[in-house]
């Protein structure tokens, strides 16, 4: 996102509902009205009747959608007496930055830069922590943290890692020609970079380290990787989804040693967050998908039909 959005956001906001502010934050708005001039160059004014079907077309559907959520939003915390503070608005931003990175420097950094390349503005930046504070705490009674989850997640962060290549190929056929090719010596890599279609391909088929209990890698694949022996190994074919997988261990990285019981707060925090923001996302996808909001401005309708229309095909989560 760009500055181009903040300034739609503000628009549409001050179009959209009457201020609530014991609920929804406010926008600032601009003191020559709708129709004023924004900017002058060359001794030219430039209008907001000029720039805003370029604005509608560059980032309107996205802003409209943040404008209709809070709106939803802040009806739905009214019913069940969610008013979020200061101090909440805060928890938030503590919370992405641990999000980001443990040092909290880096992670001033890091969020710096993400604000900077989604044109989260003060206006914008602060309707999303309000955003995320009232789903956190309308998803709260429903987060559960289940010994399963803490265990993985442990394993994840202090746990052995093996880090190996694979070949992704559609079909059976295709993976046993891979590995009689293999068997005459062809390099793995090398094999990978030829018929892989996996993303990896590009890098001899190198993908990121692996902990045994990571739970957003296939189970398939991990029971194969973590069941090979020694480094060079290579699995038989895997299935995963429609198409086949061979892994071959380069390397075991061992875990730092921390118990399950030291790491334990900090494991139940990172099921906890992942849950929420897993059901966060749930939620303002649900909430937004039966919206039809009747748009007047042509440039805004284009952008609205054609934006929602493939978040639907795709099933991407809002903005927030």
């Amino acid at each position: 996102m760009t500055i181009a959005a903040i300034a739609i956001a503000c628009a549409l906001s001050a179009q959209a509902a009457p201020e609530r502010p014991d609920q929804r934050p406010g926008a600032p708005r601009s003191a020559d009205g709708a129709a004023g001039i924004v900017a002058v160059w060359q001794q030219q004014p430039v209008t907001w009747d000029r720039i805003r079907p370029v604005l509608a077309e560059l980032a309107g559907s996205e802003a409209l959608a943040e404008v209709l959520l809070d709106e939803l939003l802040a009806e739905r915390a009214t019913a069940r007496g969610i008013a979020p503070d200061e101090a909440a608005l805060e928890h938030e931003e503590r919370t992405l930055l641990e999000f980001l990175d443990e040092d909290a420097a880096r992670a001033r950094r890091l969020l710096d830069d993400v604000r900077v390349r989604q044109g989260l503005g003060p206006v914008r930046w602060r309707a999303l922590l309000w955003r995320n504070a009232v789903l956190r705490a309308l998803v709260a009674p429903d987060v559960q943290v289940a010994e399963s989850q803490v265990v993985a997640a442990h394993d994840a962060a202090h746990g052995p890692r093996r880090r190996a290549r694979v070949i992704a190929v559609p079909d059976l056929r295709s993976a046993q020609a891979v590995n009689d090719r293999l068997a005459k010596g062809e390099p793995f890599d090398a094999l990978a970079v030829e018929l892989s279609t996996d993303a990896s391909a590009a890098r001899g088929g190198l993908v990121q380290a692996t902990s045994r209990l990571a739970p957003k890698v296939p189970a398939g694949m991990r029971e194969a990787l973590w069941a090979l022996a020694a480094p060079g190994d290579v699995s038989p074919p895997v299935m995963v989804g429609t198409g086949y997988l061979l892994i071959r261990l380069e390397r075991e990285d061992p875990g730092d040693g921390t118990t399950l019981e030291a790491g334990r707060p900090r494991a139940e925090r990172a099921v906890r967050r992942a849950q929420e923001r897993a059901r966060m996302d749930q939620l303002a996808l649900d909430m937004l998908r039966p919206v039809k909001p009747t748009v007047f401005d042509d440039s805004l309708a284009d952008s609205w039909d054609r934006v929602r229309t493939g978040a639907t095909r795709s099933d991407r989560p809002p903005p927030g």
